[in-house]
């Protein structure tokens, strides 16, 4: 009962995650099926596939594809009035040197005005028109900054507490799941394992035996050569008294 329950917390998880993301919805349905046919290697290896917090983040509403999108036209507009101011004063300066080069009299006139004029017809983007596209853009990068901003400080605060408490029931739900392949351990599988840990321990404690039956022989062994040592070193101090 308690593999079912638990299966069918990872239906509903995998129902609610296929509106926002299919693939991850269709990997926890797999989980799902894994766990109730007790199959514990691959409900591994789906378990170890599943982010937890970037889970909790999508069912939270945390990822929006809307204001997603929304973000990365506010950070691609950042360039658009460079863009558009540049490619403005380079079709002036050619319309500027070829009114000029076929009327050379009109050198003296400001080239503000000349451009504000489209140069005698050659330039369709005058100097206004250009300023007001800059002007337009940045008032839209104005607008997406302000409205990023206030979403992100009005619904932070609940949206961060959302994630958590989403993200502590998947780690929960995983948890459970993972615990199913520790847990099923037939009676020949576990007496087997038994068996082998109990020879391991024999062999331990046999290679400890042994290895203390070492260290008392070379006990001996040291203290017979520190009495040949003495032995010696009374040897050596008659022969200097002589």
């Amino acid at each position: 009962m308690d593999r079912r329950t638990t299966a069918a917390a990872l239906r509903r998880l995998s129902d609610e995650a296929l509106a926002r993301e299919p693939s991850l919805g269709t990997l926890l349905g797999r989980l799902a099926q894994a766990v109730v046919d007790g199959r514990t290697a691959e409900a591994s290896g789906y378990i170890g596939a599943v982010d937890p917090r970037g889970l909790a983040e999508l069912l939270a509403g945390a990822h929006s594809r809307l204001w997603a999108i929304l973000e990365v036209i506010r950070n691609v507009l950042v360039f658009a009035p460079i863009a558009v101011t540049w490619m403005g004063l380079s079709l002036a300066a050619a319309a500027y040197a070829d009114m000029i080069g076929s009327r050379p009299d009109l050198v003296s006139q400001p080239f503000l005005l000349l451009w504000q004029n489209g140069f005698g017809g050659r330039l369709i983007l005058n100097f206004s028109t250009l300023a007001l596209i800059d002007a337009s853009l940045i008032g839209v990068l104005i607008a997406l900054s302000f409205a990023l901003h206030t979403r992100s400080e009005l619904r932070d605060a609940a949206l961060r507490t959302s994630v958590l408490l989403r993200e502590s029931e998947i780690r929960a739900l995983l948890g459970q799941a993972s615990s199913f392949g520790a847990l099923d351990i037939g009676g020949a599988d576990a007496d087997s394992i038994l068996a082998d840990m109990a020879a391991e321990e024999r062999r331990i404690y046999e290679r400890a035996a042994e290895r203390e039956g070492q260290l008392f022989e070379l006990e001996g062994a040291i203290a017979k050569l520190s009495e040949a040592a003495a032995r010696l070193e009374r040897a050596a101090d008659a022969l200097a008294r002589r």
